[in-house]
């Protein structure tokens, strides 16, 4: 089982009622997994650029998508990167991009995975 912090049991118990007439979560689960390298590229383009703007639009986009699926850790990872991208501090948000970006993706593609088979 995966920590509450990185999927929330709630929003996903939330989401299997009300997609249970819709072939269940599966399919928006399998989205997010797709978009999740499109999300990344986009974050790593804002760093790499020094484009904060860039930074901000793809790290909310992100946080919206894992809103759906009440991924906790990365809205919060993408909330903080979009804060340090409106606050133009893109030096301190490139740092938690390099420590901790992956760990973050990890994490949730094995716990989407995870949550995949329960359905």
């Amino acid at each position: 089982m995966f920590d509450d912090n990185i999927l929330s049991p709630t929003i996903l118990a939330e989401k299997r009622r009300d997609m249970i007439n819709r072939d269940g979560i599966n399919w928006l689960i399998d989205l997010l997994l797709e978009e999740i390298p499109n999300y990344v590229s986009e974050l790593q383009k804002g760093i790499t650029t020094a484009d904060s703007e860039t930074l901000i639009l793809a790290a909310h986009k992100f946080k919206g998508s894992c809103s759906n699926v009440g991924a906790m850790s990365m809205m919060n990872f993408c909330k903080q990167l979009e804060e340090l991208g409106r606050a133009d501090q893109m030096e301190k948000a490139a740092l938690i991009m390099k420590n901790d970006l992956a760990q973050e993706v990890e994490s949730l593609v094995k716990a989407l995975e995870q949550e995949k088979q329960q359905d």
